[in-house]
């Protein structure tokens, strides 16, 4: 059936219509917006269901970027990086909707792996599937979405939670001389605050504290851009520490859930910077889990290309 999607992040909204086509979903009316535009999630749908030129489809399904709260009025997201509260009770009040389903956005994310094609992915470990075991996806973005997916006799089922705070690990001694540096701004210091756009920026914080360097006032995609190009050492030593603490919390997560369906990677800054894996030691971080480590080489990893992933899960989520 013909649905309305949503995906909303710490940074951009993300609305269409999606129908179903022959092993997936097609997309239209799709429209990007700034969420600061706005005051709340309410007003950019609003925004966006009025530039719409066809009838709205009476099923919808959000994504939000938060963790997912229920109770007897029925459900709702805080999001943590943006400040708004999307409730369903609210939506209904407002646009009477037959039905409205809310998730977390990367739980949607999740329910998108079963329908990707290699069209949709970068392989960054090729090995062999598992068929009917779980699956894990991870991205740090605005923040750090983690999410699961596990197969019962050919039924999938989210496992969604908040990966992102969790603490953050070490494994080399540079690593421990950057976590103290990172403790002097945070306690505990936990995987978001280094694993997003922000916590790339307190990363090079930290990278200057080691060197005994003033630290410039850069944004995540100055560090970026200096780090790729190549003409600030500082940035480009922040974006390989960046991939190495990437590489062992995916690693985590694959352990977490026995993830042999495969590891898959999205957020908005990994795409940027996936030039500078070769470089980085992030498959020595992911595999490098002790007595296991024989068994994480059995596990497959992928990068999943900028797109709309999140929008087909959502639409997903409705059809199950």
């Amino acid at each position: 059936m013909t649905s309305i999607v949503a995906d909303i992040g710490g940074t951009n909204a993300r609305f269409a219509i999606a129908k179903p086509v022959a092993g997936g979903y097609q997309l239209e009316s799709l429209s990007v917006v700034d969420c600061r535009r706005f005051d709340g999630f309410n007003a950019a749908l609003r925004h966006w269901l009025d530039g719409l030129e066809q009838p709205h489809p009476q099923q919808v399904c959000i994504a939000a970027a938060g963790p997912l709260e229920q109770d007897g009025q029925g459900s709702r997201v805080y999001m943590t990086n943006l400040g708004w509260t999307i409730t369903t009770e609210s939506l209904q009040e407002e646009f009477g909707f037959p039905r409205l389903e809310l998730i977390n956005d990367f739980a949607a994310l999740a329910l998108s792996l079963p329908r990707l094609t290699g069209e949709d992915y970068r392989v960054l470990r090729d090995k062999p599937r598992v068929p009917g075991a779980a699956m894990v996806v991870l991205g740090p973005g605005t923040g750090l979405g983690v999410a699961g997916l596990g197969v019962d006799n050919g039924h999938y089922h989210v496992l969604a939670g908040e990966g992102g705070h969790a603490n953050l690990g070490v494994s080399t001694e540079r690593e421990l001389q950057l976590l103290q540096q990172l403790m002097k701004q945070q306690q505990p210091v936990f995987n978001e605050w280094v694993l997003s756009g922000s916590g790339l920026v307190h990363l090079y914080r930290a990278v200057c504290d080691l060197h005994g360097r003033k630290a410039e006032e850069l944004t995540p995609p100055d560090i970026s851009a200096r780090g790729l190009e190549g003409s600030d050492p500082l940035c480009r030593e922040t974006l390989l520490d960046f991939l190495n603490f990437l590489g062992s919390a995916a690693g985590d997560a694959a352990l977490y859930l026995g993830a042999r369906g495969g590891v898959f990677l999205g957020g908005g800054i990994l795409p940027r910077i996936a030039e500078l894996l070769p470089e980085s030691q992030f498959e020595q971080r992911f595999l490098s889990k002790g007595r296991v480590e024989r068994w994480m080489e059995t596990v497959p990893v992928y990068a999943l290309n900028a797109g709309y992933q999140a929008l087909i899960g959502a639409a997903a989520h409705l059809e199950d």
